[in-house]
């Protein structure tokens, strides 16, 4: 579920998704409405703005992306619950986050 700000760059990011791994189910949520959507859909991995809060996630999440645009485009990123911090992040840092993530998901047999 790709839930950032602004809808062009959340729309941009669910496309680039798509097109690396066709299998993935892409769905794009507001971020003012993400507690409901995420529940409704229960999506494995969640990009988001990341604005210092910790928000609790949906149980079925096992990896989330917390976008922050400043100067430079940083994320902190949590696969299995081990954050990391990825600076200057690029689109192919977060397939394979995303990649990362699916493989997680499949050995685990989660749904």
């Amino acid at each position: 579920m790709i839930a950032n700000t602004p809808l062009m760059y959340r729309e941009s990011l669910a496309l680039a998704i798509h097109r690396n791994n066709p299998n993935f189910e892409v769905m794009i949520a507001d971020p003012g409405s993400l507690d409901g959507e995420a529940e409704r859909f229960g999506p494995h991995a969640l990009v988001r703005d990341d604005d210092g809060i910790e928000v609790g996630s949906p149980d079925s999440v096992v990896c989330w992306v917390g976008i922050i645009i400043d100067d430079h485009l940083e994320a902190r990123i949590s696969v299995d619950g081990k954050v990391s911090e990825a600076h200057e992040v690029s689109m192919d840092e977060l397939l394979a986050v995303l990649d990362e993530a699916a493989k997680f998901v499949s050995e685990n047999g989660i749904r």
